[in-house]
């Protein structure tokens, strides 16, 4: 029996949503999207992206991330936005504002920053924001459009800029 991609693709995304129990990753410091096997993804962040209601018109943002060895590593960048307070990776789909599914290290006002987050098998509801488990790291990889990254300031709560993966 062949399964269609779009089936696939809802399938993940809804695994990836419904086993956020299932797995725990964690942030450090040292990341280099631009080093190890994966190929790099880059998504362009900005205001107009954010829902339900516009971000920050003058903001822009790039996050770029690498898949390999069960990590995800990335780094963030800003611009033109006020103090970012939080950035987070969401599951939704361009239009659709989610939960977070993953805490990455907040960037400096104008500058950037990086992490890499290895998936792990338990989750539990003190650390699932700051957790990524197997089946949303693989969601991620398979079906990034079910995804996005986002960033937070004082100004804009909801999000200032975002980005689809």
């Amino acid at each position: 029996m062949r399964v269609s991609t779009a089936a696939t693709a809802a399938a993940l995304g809804a695994a990836a949503l419904l086993a956020s129990t299932a797995g725990t990753a964690t942030a450090t410091p040292q990341a280099d999207p631009a080093g190890g096997h994966g190929r790099p993804h880059v998504v362009n962040l900005d205001g107009a992206q954010e829902v339900p209601d516009p971000g920050d018109p003058d903001g822009t943002g790039r996050f770029v991330y690498r898949i390999s060895h069960g990590k995800l590593c990335y780094r963030l960048s800003v611009q033109d936005i006020a103090t970012p307070t939080a950035a987070h990776i969401h599951i939704g789909q361009r239009g659709e504002a989610g939960p977070v599914i993953v805490t990455l290290n907040t960037p400096p006002v104008d500058g950037s920053s990086q992490g890499c987050i290895r998936a792990q098998r338990t989750q539990t509801p003190a650390n699932q924001a700051t957790v990524l488990t197997y089946w949303e790291l693989e969601g991620i990889k398979r079906n990034p459009f079910f995804f996005y990254t986002n960033v937070h300031n004082a100004e804009f709560p909801a999000g200032a800029i975002r980005g689809q993966l």
